[in-house]
């Protein structure tokens, strides 16, 4: 096995809180700390929980996959456009995951669905053709993309499924 190129490390904080005299009962909620000294609340995604149950905690760890493949997504797309002397204003996008039953009360997320927005400058354009080809190149090249086996789909003026296919 090839020794690390990188490491990142997180840690997480969790205690039984609120629930702790009440037999087989206990918080969703915990804590990320992220080297560096970024800190999140984080929760349960809120569909999976019990009435009750619901803090006030708006990340979870479904959110924080999704906008990860977006972002590691945006991070390859942009690495490869001013590779190839595109000048890039502006890149923005309203990622949308899908998460989907299993069966017997296993879910999974299926599907992430990317809507990049990109501005260029005005001595910089891409045709939909172009613009499209750098997203195929920039799935193929991100690490984060493939680490997982969720369906990635790029949608805007041309729509795109990007690899990843369920294992």
């Amino acid at each position: 096995m090839a020794a690390a190129q990188s490491e990142h490390l997180a840690s997480i904080d969790w205690q039984r809180g609120k629930w702790a005299d009440a037999k087989g009962k206990y918080s969703r909620e915990h804590t990320w700390w992220l080297a560096g000294g970024a800190k999140f609340k984080a929760s349960d995604a809120y569909f999976l929980l019990p009435e009750g149950y619901r803090d006030g905690a708006k990340i979870d760890p479904e959110k924080m996959f999704v906008v990860t493949i977006a972002s590691a997504h945006m991070l390859s797309w942009l690495h490869l456009a001013f590779g190839m002397g595109s000048e890039v204003l502006a890149y923005s996008d309203e990622a949308h995951g899908v998460i989907t039953e299993l069966g017997e009360g296993v879910y999974w997320v299926s599907e992430i669905i990317l809507h990049p927005k990109i501005t260029y400058s005005e001595r910089s354009s891409a045709t939909p053709a172009a613009e499209a080809r750098l997203h195929e190149l920039a799935h193929e090249q991100c690490f984060i993309a493939s680490s997982i086996k969720t369906k990635v789909t790029v949608r805007g003026a041309h729509s795109r499924r990007l690899g990843n296919t369920p294992r």
